[in-house]
């Protein structure tokens, strides 16, 4: 039976059975112009959403603002709609030892937002897939770009938790959690607890001991490699996929 989402617009018949999550609409062209076969799916409320083909395989990329609330209601329409492997793909703000300028693979999240706690339990793991999380390291290795596995926060509150909050920072970096973002820890839970597979890559452009951000010819390049890389990884973790070579 074909079902249709309700703030997305689009049928079960219009996705693949991955997807490439993203914050910033405008990455949703970046990933459509290394697809083929583009379909442009929804635009309303800046949930900009499109399925292409890569290597045969459909892939849907799908927009939702900042904060994990609209992250999680784009997650679940799209997994109602079929979408079993999801991929946050977006940038963190970093901490010693992270530089500037890397590619973070989240391994897990800690769940410090509390949008993922409408779906499960207090204690519930923010963990990545694993086969996710090994496509996205042989692609940063073959891609040759610096990188870097973690743990990433989640926090609801950009000025109030995550910015100039100079003791939690030292906390985090004691426990090893060396990123931090709004999203990942929701994409992670959610998705586990509906039976999908979820993975995070994100790009390193803000540091938070200091608040110094990429400068933004660096981040609009370092972006192009992050999406390259995401796809590059993404559908040879599919599970019926092959090892391709890499995107050209």
């Amino acid at each position: 039976m074909t079902r249709h989402a309700w703030y997305l617009n689009c049928s079960s018949d219009d996705v693949g059975d991955c997807a490439i999550l993203v914050g910033d609409r405008g990455r949703v062209a970046r990933v459509a112009e290394l697809l083929d076969d583009v379909s442009w799916l929804n635009e309303d409320r800046g949930l900009t959403t499109a399925t292409g083909t890569l290597r045969g395989r459909r892939v849907t990329v799908s927009a939702f603002g900042m904060g994990a609330p609209i992250a999680a209601v784009v997650l679940d329409e799209l997994n109602q709609l079929g979408v079993t492997t999801f991929l946050r793909v977006g940038t963190v703000m970093v901490l010693p030892p992270a530089r500037l300028g890397e590619l973070v693979i989240a391994d897990a999240g800690v769940r410090r937002e509390r949008t993922s706690s409408t779906y499960v339990p207090d204690g519930y793991p923010a963990v990545a897939d694993h086969d996710l999380g090994v496509a996205l390291r042989d692609a940063c290795a073959a891609a040759g770009v610096p990188w870097r596995a973690t743990v990433v926060e989640s926090s609801d509150g950009f000025y109030t938790e995550m910015l100039d909050q100079q003791a939690r920072h030292a906390e985090l970096e004691r426990l090893g959690v060396h990123a931090l973002d709004m999203e990942t820890s929701t994409v992670l839970a959610v998705a586990r607890a509906l039976g999908a597979r979820a993975g995070s890559l994100c790009a390193a452009t803000v540091d938070g001991t200091d608040a110094a951000r990429l400068p933004d010819r660096e981040r609009v390049a370092l972006e192009e490699t992050l999406v390259r890389v995401a796809l590059d990884a993404l559908v040879p973790a599919l599970p019926t996929a092959t090892t391709g070579d890499a995107i050209r």
